[in-house]
Parts: structure tokens; sequence; C-alpha cells
């Protein structure tokens, strides 16, 4: 009798042990940090930064801007948009002032970084 109780304890324990460690995940940041530089490798600050993908009506539409800092980067979260388990996220156009730089891939849980100079 005791070793039925004292197995079925240690399968009770067990088995609330497994499930509170895999309920404890925490989905990581989804970032993309734009670097703005001129011709002479400098970073410029204050340039309004636009992330965008949109080729349809029907298709998923991200449209994000940002102003650069100091540093000339514009910091862009997308923890909204990414939801957990999603295989990949996007490949967005990068837009300064209103034209076309360039393209960025963003890496779910990741902080992804681009530089563009103009």
């Amino acid at each position: 009798m005791k070793t039925t109780l004292k197995n079925i304890f240690l399968f009770t324990t067990l088995l609330i042990l497994v499930s509170s460690i895999s309920s404890c995940y925490k989905k990581k940041d989804t970032i993309a940090n734009i670097t703005v530089l001129n011709v002479n490798n400098e970073p410029m600050s204050n340039l309004e930064v636009r992330l965008f993908y949109g080729t349809n009506a029907d298709s998923a539409r991200i449209d994000k801007t940002a102003t650069t800092g100091g540093g000339g980067t514009a910091i862009f979260n997308f923890n909204e948009l990414y939801k957990s388990g999603q295989a990949g996220f996007a490949v967005l156009d990068i837009y300064v002032q209103g034209s076309l730089v360039g393209i960025i891939k963003i890496e779910e849980e990741m902080t992804s970084d681009e530089t563009v100079v103009i």
C-alpha cells in the first residue's frame, strides 16, 4: 500500500513539474534596427524611416514608421504582430524620407539589423 501511494505521489509531482516547465515559455522580442548613414558613413538623425509591405488588399499589411535618433538608428518593435510558433516573419521594403533604399528580412524573436546609405 505504501509503495502505491509513493508511486502516485511521485507520478503526480513529476506531472506537475513537467506541466509547469512547459508553460514557462516566454516569447522573445522581434525587433528591426535600421541605421541610416550618409555617403561619408556618418549617421543621419531626425530622418523618417518607413518599413512597408503590402502587395494587395488580401495580403497581410505591415506599415510602420520611426525616426532615426542621434546614432542614425530607427528602432521598430514587431512583438504585437509576431505570433509564437509562426514560421518566419517578413521581408519589408525600407523607405527613408519617402524613397526606397533597401529591404530587410526580419527574423522571428530576434533583432534584425540593416544599414542603408543615402
